[in-house]
């Protein structure tokens, strides 16, 4: 996971007017430390609840193997509505339930686990920091971003899985169908992961800076002072549009680069010969699918940003 940001990026310590009468936290300064990152709120978690974890996402593994097999069983299926002959009915009903009854099952027990590990990790959280001594302003906002470290385990971890699955999947299953369209395919990751990395330094720093704020929230509130909540609420509100806004130009970024793999592509399909009406759905639904693994990118990008300086706040609980 290392190139969706730099090792090197130091704690992000906070110097200026956020700590002055103003509060005003988007225009604080960034001043980088060199340390080193370590995961052991995660790796604490992952190990907690290991089995359970486990099953959950091999769940997740079978439901995704028969989403990505859903290209190559219809086009079977097409080809088997125009010629009369093969399998393709039963392979693409087979597909199909094995593909929705994981999805199905997977949904029902992600709600029963993941639920349960979030109050044990909170619990376990509000016990350290109140031995500590931290105040209830932090303790509570902490609990807010623990709700994120879950959702990683619950949906963005899923999500890597699935985007990972998708894109090498796809890619490996085009080769079947015309080895250029793999190659293609490939060619379009390297500039990709170049241009992503860009935009996860600037979200690191980003992220520091808005949960800094969100720390400081029911101070801010307890103060009464309507300007100095205005000027609160106006710091985040900023903070947050850059956030978001570093997300939408790394989304817009990897686009050029999948809209000019698709167009390649569709060119190549039109260039093969004696090529089925089946195995054109097949390999243009591998195509979009290989496309759609690059959207999990920017999102995931900005979700590890955001774990990584959790677990820095939180690194003395599960240290």
């Amino acid at each position: 996971m290392s190139f969706f940001w730099p090792k090197g990026i130091g704690r992000c310590f906070i110097r200026g007017s956020i700590f002055g009468e103003k509060w005003n936290f988007a225009h604080t300064q960034v001043v980088e430390r060199p340390i080193t990152i370590t995961w052991f709120m995660l790796t604490h978690i992952f190990q907690s609840y290991k089995w359970r974890l486990i099953f959950i996402y091999t769940l997740n593994v079978i439901e995704e193997i028969g989403y990505l097999l859903i290209p190559a069983s219809a086009g079977a299926l097409i080809n088997t509505f125009i010629t009369g002959k093969g399998w393709g009915v039963l392979i693409f009903v087979i597909n199909y339930l094995v593909w929705q009854g994981m999805a199905t099952l997977r949904r029902i027990l992600d709600s029963i686990i993941f639920t349960r590990i979030y109050n044990d990790v909170v619990i376990k959280t509000i016990e350290h920091h109140q031995l500590e001594g931290i105040e209830v302003g932090a303790i509570n906002a902490r609990m807010e971003l623990l709700k994120q470290v879950v959702t990683f385990f619950e949906g963005d971890l899923p999500f890597l899985i699935n985007s990972i699955f998708m894109m090498f999947g796809a890619a490996g299953l085009l080769f079947f169908y015309n080895s250029n369209l793999m190659w293609v395919c490939i060619i379009i990751i390297v500039p990709s992961l170049i241009l992503n990395y860009f935009f996860g330094k600037k979200m690191v720093k980003v992220t520091h800076l808005v949960n800094n704020a969100y720390e400081k929230q029911l101070e801010m509130i307890s103060t009464g002072d309507l300007a100095v909540i205005k000027n609160y609420l106006e710091s985040v509100r900023t903070l947050n549009v850059r956030k978001s806004s570093l997300e939408a130009y790394n989304f817009g970024g990897l686009e050029i680069f999948v809209f000019l793999m698709i167009l390649t592509s569709l060119y190549i399909i039109c260039l093969t010969p004696n090529i089925s009406y089946g195995d054109i759905v097949a390999t243009y639904g591998y195509i979009l699918r290989f496309a759609y693994s690059f959207d999990f990118i920017p999102h995931l990008t900005e979700r590890m940003a955001t774990i990584r300086d959790i677990q820095k706040r939180l690194q003395a609980v599960y240290a």
